[in-house]
């Protein structure tokens, strides 16, 4: 099969900002060693050009209207209340037009489009190729539960994305909560769910953060971006409590910072509102695998109380180390964790109930955390990449002949 993969980020740019693009970057490679001949085209600042990456083409594609630039010109008189969408536009004409050239000179048997942008604006009314998108998100829930304060650009971007959604026969989402809140909200059909396969990195460990600030503690951890929607204000409010109620516990901090609901960085935030227990509070930058997992693999819970998520990476090897994770429910994790066996959920957005949970589950004994960890080991074996793959081509396959008109019988219609 001739698969075309239309995205905004890949591995491949220096702009590219996580999982959208690590997920691409490692299905397209798994489809390719299926034997499918897979291309990407992703939005680039670089250079209009091929490459390959692990057997995949890469067609890296600079947002322009026209090679002249002349139409271009119009970008400064674009109001800037609304320039993110004109972008958007942009990017998803420059990118179909790409599409549709090598469409035309080698035939693609199915397009896979993601929502995030609306990159796939005008695919809308393409009808030459089988056309499925993967649901990355639900953009109003999550720029609400990320902070983002919602301008006409932002309900502008929201509108779009839903438009090319609505326009979009095939959907699948990697998460029950994205399937039902599209359905519900914008009135499609059935959106399918394939859940994302979990890749385990094997990297030669670096102990040395780990050494540094951990060794010897008894810590809970969390790692990721730390921003609002990760709920990192919530746990930082409750860690004063739960640290008291335990005054052996350490609490480590490991990502990029964003912006607090003050206003503040996040990494501020965080020693603000934990400064009464600042002495067992570590903040960190973000760290390769290779220095993170000796970090996860001796934390003695891991934290992650999302106000809205998507089968995040963090959960997943998290899990997959066997750790205790506690998390929130109301959006993905009740897909992976089933309370008290493979994990412990509480309440989002609360902070005694997170203060609660946290409690509860640092105070088990090490035979139960070593049973959830067993269980939670157990529940990510089934996302194995294998697996995965075999059920997104079944999806795949399912599509592919149902755009194809009907063969038509060459023996006489027979009356009755």
């Amino acid at each position: 099969m001739r698969i075309a993969l239309v995205t905004p980020e890949f591995p491949t740019e220096d702009s590219y900002s996580g999982g959208l693009a690590n997920y691409l970057g490692r299905i397209a490679p798994a489809l390719s060693e299926q034997g499918h001949d897979v291309h990407i085209f992703t939005k680039s600042h670089v250079a209009n050009e091929i490459l390959d990456y692990r057997g995949v083409q890469v067609h890296r594609v600079i947002p322009l209207w026209d090679h002249k630039m002349r139409l271009d010109r119009l970008d400064r008189f674009v109001p800037r209340s609304h320039y993110a969408p004109y972008q958007d536009l942009k990017a998803a004409w420059s990118l179909h037009r790409r599409w549709k050239r090598e469409h035309q000179g080698q035939p693609f048997d199915l397009v896979q489009l993601t929502n995030v942008l609306a990159v796939g604006w005008f695919f809308r009314k393409e009808t030459s190729v089988p056309v499925v998108m993967r649901l990355s998100s639900f953009r109003p829930a999550w720029d609400t539960a990320a902070g983002v304060t919602i301008t006409s650009s932002v309900k502008a971007r929201w509108w779009m994305e839903k438009k090319v959604i609505q326009a979009t026969r095939h959907l699948y989402a990697p998460t029950r909560f994205v399937a039902r809140l599209t359905e519900d909200n914008y009135g499609t059909g059935h959106v399918r769910v394939i859940e994302t396969p979990f890749y385990q990195e094997e990297p030669e460990l670096d102990p040395t953060l780990y050494e540094q600030y951990c060794r010897g503690r008894r810590y809970i951890l969390f790692f990721g971006r730390k921003t609002q929607m990760k709920g990192v204000h919530l746990l930082a409010a409750a860690l004063p409590a739960v640290m008291k109620q335990h005054p052996q516990m350490h609490a480590v901090f490991v990502g990029s910072s964003a912006t607090a609901p003050d206003g503040s960085t996040m990494d501020d935030y965080i020693r603000n509102v934990t400064r009464e227990v600042a002495d067992r509070v570590t903040i960190l930058e973000s760290v390769r695998h290779d220095k993170l997992y000796p970090l996860i693999q001796n934390a003695e819970l891991i934290a992650l109380p999302s106000l809205m998520d998507n089968l995040p990476n963090t959960c997943l090897e998290a899990m997959a180390h066997g750790r205790v994770v506690v998390a929130t429910t109301g959006s993905c994790f009740e897909q992976l964790i089933e309370d008290g066996k493979s994990g412990v959920l509480v309440a989002p957005n609360d902070v005694e109930a997170l203060t609660r949970g946290l409690s509860n589950a640092w105070s088990l004994s090490d035979d139960a955390k070593h049973d959830i960890g067993e269980h939670a080991r157990r529940r990510i074996a089934d996302l194995h990449p294998e697996r995965v793959i075999q059920e997104l081509l079944a999806f795949y396959d399912a599509v592919y002949p149902s755009s194809r008109p009907a063969p038509v019988s060459s023996s006489p219609a027979t009356i009755t």
